[in-house]
């Protein structure tokens, strides 16, 4: 059983014999499940991958922002259903 460690940013790195084996590379997407209450399963969810250069492109986008990425997205929210209550006349 090989070990690795988890990152300050919550990043673990998959061994180089697993990725090898499971034909993971980089950009793939995987899905996470937790099963029996302390057991994390990495699953190739499907080949298709994350265009090169996307993840280095667009890190820290946000990193400026003045409210948290849950606040953003409520904020979001709201934006939406005012624009789709404007759409359907008012409703």
């Amino acid at each position: 059983m090989n070990t690795t460690v988890v990152s300050s940013r919550g990043q673990v790195v998959i061994p180089v014999e697993a990725r090898k084996k499971l034909n993971i590379e980089e950009g793939d997407i995987l899905s996470v499940k937790i099963e029996e209450g302390e057991r994390i399963v990495l699953k190739p969810a499907r080949k298709k991958r994350v265009p090169k250069g996307v993840v280095e492109r667009t890190s820290g986008l946000l990193s400026d922002m003045e409210m948290s990425g849950r606040e953003f997205v409520e904020k979001l929210r709201r934006g939406s259903g005012r624009r789709l209550d404007e759409l359907e006349g008012g409703r």
